[in-house]
């Protein structure tokens, strides 16, 4: 009997010394708008608003379709309220060229280099190989 009290004690004891961590509840965000399109040819169009404030919009479309050369250029938004209440809105274009982003929270020059990288010429590694022969 006594063991059983010894154990009891030091189980209860354990049980108020140690602080109990309660599971975080996630806030639940309802969605306000959800539509997604997607294409044989693998375009696609996607959209959602939430109940936050928060929205997505993106649309790709397929470019020199059947050639060699074919590839998804893609162009969206995205907008969220940032943990300091601000609107925080990034429109962005992706493709063949690269990815360039742009809004309230992208560091212009970011934007500028980016911008000016997809004009730069692409990497051609069957030419490289021909190059180095070559030398």
């Amino acid at each position: 009997m006594f063991k059983f009290v010894v154990v009891f004690a030091c189980i209860a004891a354990l049980a108020f010394a140690a602080p109990v961590k309660e599971k975080e509840e996630k806030e639940v965000v309802e969605i306000l708008k959800s539509e997604i399109t997607k294409n044989d040819n693998g375009s696609y169009q996607v959209s959602y608003e939430t109940a936050d404030g928060s929205t997505r919009d993106e649309k790709a479309t397929i470019v020199d379709e059947g050639t060699d050369d074919e590839a998804l250029e893609i162009k969206g938004s995205y907008k969220y309220i940032n943990d300091a209440g601000e609107e925080v809105e990034v429109f962005y274009t992706a493709g063949k060229n690269g990815f360039v982003p742009h809004g309230s929270i992208i560091n212009p020059e970011i934007t500028a280099v980016a911008e000016a990288a997809k004009d730069l010429p692409k990497y051609d590694e069957e030419e490289e190989k021909k190059n180095r022969k070559s030398h």
